[in-house]
Formats: C-alpha cells, sequence, structure tokens
C-alpha cells in the first residue's frame, strides 16, 4: 500500500502542476466576436482581468480599423464646368 502512495503522490502532482499551465485563449477580434451579439458572452466567458482588457482592446481596435476602411460613394455635386 505505501509503494502505491509512493507513486500516487508524484502523479497528483505534475497533474495539478500541469492543470495550473492551461492557459485561456481570448477570442480573435471579428466582425462576429466584436459584434453586439457575441461581445458580451465572449467578455463573460474570460475569468482573467489582463484577458478581458486585451478582448477589448483588440475589439476597438478591430472596429476603429473597419471604420476606417469603410467607405460610402457619394456622387460630385454639379459643376458649372
Amino acid at each position: 500500500m505505501d509503494r502505491k502512495r509512493s507513486h500516487l503522490l508524484p502523479l497528483v502532482g505534475l497533474i495539478t502542476l500541469l492543470a495550473g499551465c492551461t492557459e485561456e485563449k481570448v477570442p480573435e477580434p471579428t466582425a462576429d466576436n466584436c459584434g453586439p451579439q457575441l461581445y458580451e458572452k465572449n467578455l463573460a466567458s474570460l475569468s482573467k482581468e489582463a484577458n478581458r482588457k486585451e478582448f477589448i482592446a483588440n475589439c476597438e481596435s478591430f472596429l476603429a480599423a473597419k471604420k476606417m476602411t469603410e467607405w460610402k460613394f457619394e456622387k460630385s455635386p454639379k459643376g458649372k464646368y
């Protein structure tokens, strides 16, 4: 019995260490993820404050870049020429 415990204890320690190494992934900023439907859901799914701030900054940057690249065609006013 003592031999089994001596093998089990390091195994439990290793599992505990590896479980702490898992890192949650911050969702990629896309039109869907940063849209009103999924934004709050993605933000709520993040447990670490640093990851939340990173997601917010990524979405703000994505939406600003999207706004800069959008354009609307407007006809020129009729000139006298």
